[in-house]
């Protein structure tokens, strides 16, 4: 497996740029760097699912468990903390018309394109024999349960959205009471989830969702201090990095660790960025295709399992992700399609 890892590094270094002595790249949050970031992280979400439907041992993969296992959920916590930036963003420059047309544009649209998702994976079961309950096949559209997709991160993104259209328009004329009104519901939230005895993967990086639209309040101010000068950089980045160390120590048993744990990783990462650049249209199209390309790559590795291809890991691997990424293609074409339809044309 880690010869994936290094195939990926590669890719990244080919594109990497530093700034130089003093300098910095200020458009470190832009969606396009965003999406690069996330085009990383999506590689690395790929490999760690795919893991789970072959069998590992070879002298190269022990370490990739390793590595697997110290990230966790680190893996998404990008997609969750810039989510929330960039909501927080859009609602800065386009006020309450924003937030109100959330609901369509933005809670209805992932999830009826989710829904089709799900109905895939529906099919595939029935393709691949898996018996599936009606219950939780109801629930699989709220993303609560699975029928063989990966979905807490779903739930918990639809979750979001809710409580975001809720506070910013009880708080229409206060951002940053708006800001505190979505931290408050989303301890409550994750406090009922943990209370209903949900997975900790529901809710122990849920807070990098707000933890983001936080960031874009506070980035004016923390540009300011962190760009200064090379000294400050690295001083804001070495303290992350040592409260990140130490965060990771004892995560698995306390969700607070872990919540901060998770902020941590995602500020770690963008406060990197302040420093390096990285272009690369490979994984420029992950992270432009991040939702697809995460959510319909199981349906080839349960394809793939079923016909007895997991038994050769490499072949297995190489056929998921290339069939992964046709598949994202089809879809998001014809998604594209369809939301010109419902939506109208941009």
């Amino acid at each position: 497996m880690l010869v994936y890892i290094f195939i990926l590094i590669a890719i990244i270094c080919s594109g990497l740029t530093a700034a130089k002595k003093n300098e910095f790249f200020k458009d470190y949050c832009s969606p396009k760097n965003t999406a690069t970031i996330n085009g990383i992280f999506s590689v690395l979400i790929f490999l760690s699912h795919s893991v789970q439907y072959v069998k590992l041992d070879g002298v190269l993969d022990a370490p990739y468990f390793d590595l697997r296992s110290f990230l966790g959920q680190l893996v998404v916590v990008t997609y969750l903390f810039y989510s929330g930036y960039g909501i927080m963003e859009s609602a800065r420059k386009k006020g309450t018309a924003y937030i109100k047309a959330m609901p369509k544009n933005r809670l209805f649209k992932l999830w009826y394109h989710f829904a089709i998702v799900v109905i895939l994976y529906i099919i595939t079961a029935f393709i691949t024999g898996r018996k599936l309950d009606l219950l939780k096949t109801v629930f699989a559209f709220t993303g609560a349960t699975s029928v063989g997709n990966s979905n807490w991160y779903m739930f918990v993104t639809f979750a979001m959205y809710i409580i975001i259209i809720a506070a910013f328009l009880i708080f229409k004329k206060s951002n940053r009471l708006a800001l505190i009104g979505v931290f408050v519901l989303t301890g409550v939230f994750a406090y009922a989830e943990y209370k209903s005895g949900l997975a900790s993967r529901f809710y122990n990086t849920i807070f990098c969702f707000p933890a983001g639209m936080l960031f874009s309040e506070l980035k004016p101010y923390i540009d300011k201090a962190l760009m200064k000068n090379d000294i400050a950089w690295y001083t804001g980045f070495t303290l992350i990095g040592g409260l990140f160390v130490f965060f990771s120590h004892n995560r698995a048993d306390s969700v607070i660790h872990h919540s901060v744990f998770a902020i941590l990783g995602a500020l770690l990462v963008t406060v990197a960025f302040m420093k390096i650049n990285v272009s690369s249209s490979i994984l420029d199209w992950f992270g432009e295709h991040i939702f697809s390309f995460f959510i319909l790559q199981r349906i080839p590795m349960a394809l793939l399992k079923f016909a007895g291809v997991n038994k050769i890991p490499v072949a297995f691997i190489i056929l998921s992700f290339f069939s992964t990424v046709l598949l994202a293609m089809l879809f998001d074409t014809a998604m594209d399609k369809l939301d010109g339809k419902i939506f109208g044309k941009k």
